[in-house]
């Protein structure tokens, strides 16, 4: 008995020592603060499609190699409550003492005041894809720049047009949210670049109530289809991102046996383009290099976050491809797309 007595003794003793150091560690403790010291941020308007997965795996992959703890916040297309949400994740920031976050608004007025917030918190504030409506609120914006990428778009369409002989028609639009920033900059833009080509017969196009599907391709479609129905002369389409909007504007000329009457122009590369190259359902698409915007914003938030000098604006530009072109382009943007499993 006096030995199971000295034996128990032993144990708690040992415990008690080795709990002592465990609370007391420096190292320890200096761990976990350097652990909380180093989170950011990355909050982007969704992490799926060929735009925003690129993005993803460069923004996880350069917060690595920096050696930073990425928090990666968004919500699917569908969220009725968008906005709000992530705002939500902005505040979370704050209340976990990240250092820094690199977001996309959606809408430049609602976020304002809550990236003002977070500014005032002490966190470093890089906007991407959209900005908010104060500059001063963010350290930089990186990205493109909607409204010019929107007038490469345009005048791209419009020398298309010019070259079949065709200087007059219904022109349509389909989004998968109209009120996004982003959208709204990119619709100003296309219209003003295919006014600069068309020049005097720009008055003989007339373009047509704009399509909103929230990236569902049978809504884009039956809307389109109906436009089309109604409208006999339409001669040209954009379709201005993300696969619902994309696939939607394709099966509607499909179904309506308009290939290659009704061109359609799209936004940014997609796998989905290559299915409508031989049926004549996509003319060309700009598109932006996403995994380098990912990259980027990773770059300048560090930057930022060092206290190292940045620009306020980190433009990225996009690229013309005609649909001839899109099997090849594509070769290289695949390389891209896997997101490494967590």
């Amino acid at each position: 008995m006096k030995k199971w007595t000295i034996a128990l003794l032993g144990i708690v003793m040992l415990s008690a020592a080795l709990t002592g150091c465990s609370n007391s560690s420096p190292t320890a403790g200096n761990s976990a603060k350097e652990a909380g010291q180093k989170t950011i941020y990355f909050i982007p308007i969704v992490d799926t499609g060929a735009y925003w997965s690129p993005m993803k795996k460069a923004a996880e992959e350069r917060a690595k190699e920096l050696g930073y703890n990425l928090v990666f916040k968004t919500s699917p297309p569908s969220e009725s409550q968008k906005n709000e949400k992530h705002i939500g994740f902005l505040q979370e920031a704050v209340l976990n003492k990240a250092l820094g976050v690199a977001i996309a608004p959606m809408d430049p007025d609602m976020f304002d005041r809550k990236v003002k917030e977070a500014k005032d918190a002490g966190l470093k504030i890089v906007t991407f894809d959209a900005d908010v409506k104060s500059k001063d609120n963010r350290v930089a914006y990186v990205g493109t720049d909607n409204k010019l990428a929107g007038e490469e778009l345009g005048r791209r369409a419009a020398e298309y047009l010019k070259n079949k002989g065709i200087t007059s028609g219904k022109i349509a639009l389909a989004a998968t949210n109209l009120t996004q920033t982003t959208m709204t900059y990119r619709q100003e833009g296309i219209k003003k670049g295919f006014a600069s080509v068309m020049g005097a017969v720009d008055s003989n196009f007339t373009w047509l109530e704009p399509i909103q599907d929230n990236d569902q391709s049978s809504e884009s479609k039956r809307q389109l289809e109906s436009q089309i129905t109604s409208n006999p002369d339409m001669v040209a389409v954009f379709s201005l991102g993300s696969e619902g909007p994309d696939t939607g504007v394709m099966e509607a000329i499909k179904s309506q046996g308009m290939a290659g009457k009704i061109y359609h122009f799209g936004f940014d590369y997609t796998p989905t383009w290559e299915n409508g190259i031989e049926e004549g359902l996509i003319t060309g698409i700009v598109d932006q290099d996403s995994y380098a915007i990912g990259k980027m914003v990773i770059d300048v938030l560090d930057k930022a976050i060092k206290g190292e000098s940045v620009q306020e604006n980190y433009p990225v530009p996009v690229k013309w491809v005609d649909a001839q072109q899109i099997v090849e382009y594509g070769k290289e943007k695949q390389k891209q797309f896997t997101t490494e499993t967590k």
